[in-house]
């Protein structure tokens, strides 16, 4: 499986508060690929004005990201996409948004496209979620004819049939789910069970830790994006598993401490 880290690292945002504006990048993610040979997933078109409003402010980071690794991946914007949204004209904003992250990834050399599945329970039955979803992707794809994977990825699903069910909807080799293990961890479901359920169409990983879901007087519990040693998934034994069942996926530390969990990887055998 080969090993690449995400740029969410680079942002910075420890004086940022509720002021966005403020809001910068470094460059860390870069010199620590180039330092270990690793791949990486440009994660700053998450933030959607960056594609258009403020591209030529990240322009230059994104391309010494780009020239700091043979292989990449790009993540998608994902606030407010639904692309199985009832209303039409939100699901066009959806497959605009996608549609210019395609062009990107064409742009930059990315092998992969990264989007949310974003399922919210309160909204949407299961099989109008994956229905919708189905339909929306099989356009997508006659549309866009490139060698480009999109990797559909869970966040707040609780049951892997949600992506699962999309990715046999759609039965199309570019269209493959991207297996969150943190979000996993957060669903009731152990991350390990979710790499078993799902390994027949994961052809990506999200690896992070965490202290499972938010409890009430646990503030450190949630989505944290903790190193791969800080928290309660046992990692060791997922990757084992993952390395298994999915050897020619790909996998992006998603962490906040990519340091630590690139040193982590090489103290139990992951990487050279």
């Amino acid at each position: 499986m080969k090993y690449m880290i995400s740029s969410i690292s680079d942002v910075e945002t420890e004086e940022v508060g509720d002021d966005w504006e403020k809001l910068t990048y470094v460059d860390r993610t870069a010199p620590l690929a180039k330092q270990n040979a690793l791949g990486i997933e440009i994660a700053e078109f998450c933030i959607s004005e960056n594609m258009e409003l403020k591209f030529d402010d990240v322009l230059p980071h994104i391309e010494t990201l780009a020239a700091s690794a043979e292989y990449k991946t790009l993540h998608a914007p994902y606030n407010e996409l639904y692309p199985m949204a009832i209303e039409p004209l939100v699901v066009e904003v959806a497959y605009r948004r996608y549609s210019q992250t395609w062009e990107y990834c064409k742009r930059f050399g990315a092998s992969k496209m990264i989007v949310h599945a974003n399922y919210n329970d309160d909204l949407y039955f299961a099989n109008w979620f994956v229905s919708r979803h189905v339909n929306f992707w099989k356009r997508f794809l006659s549309e866009h004819d490139e060698d480009i994977v999109i990797c559909v990825e869970n966040v707040a699903e609780q049951d892997p049939e949600l992506i699962t069910g999309i990715i046999k909807g759609v039965d199309d080799p570019r269209l493959r789910m991207c297996l969150d293990v943190g979000h996993a961890n957060l669903s009731g479901i152990e991350s390990i069970e979710w790499v078993r359920a799902c390994a027949p169409y994961v052809d990506h990983y999200h690896i992070h830790n965490n202290f499972g879901a938010p409890q009430e007087g646990k503030r450190s519990w949630g989505d944290r994006h903790l190193g791969l040693g800080n928290g309660i998934i046992d990692m060791k034994a997922l990757l084992d598993l993952a390395e298994e069942l999915t050897p020619d996926a790909t996998s992006a530390i998603e962490s906040y401490e990519p340091e630590a969990s690139v040193q982590w990887l090489k103290d139990h055998g992951f990487l050279n």
